[in-house]
């Protein structure tokens, strides 16, 4: 998976939502992710939290 900037990634082999923050090309931590199994109630709060925590955007990724 190619991580190149912060923001929400759709892992498609986990079936999740992840939310990286990128410092650099060499820094970049996975810090939440929630699984695509849960209600999508719990899924809309999560992304917004997420939105809400920085300059997140979406991006897909697999």
């Amino acid at each position: 998976m190619k991580i190149e900037r912060t923001g929400i990634i759709e892992n498609f082999s986990e079936k999740r939502y992840e939310y990286w923050v990128v410092e650099n090309e060499y820094v970049k931590i996975m810090v939440s992710w929630i699984s695509w199994d849960v209600p999508q109630e719990r899924i809309n709060h999560w992304l917004e939290e997420m939105e809400m925590s920085g300059s997140s955007s979406k991006i897909s990724s697999e």
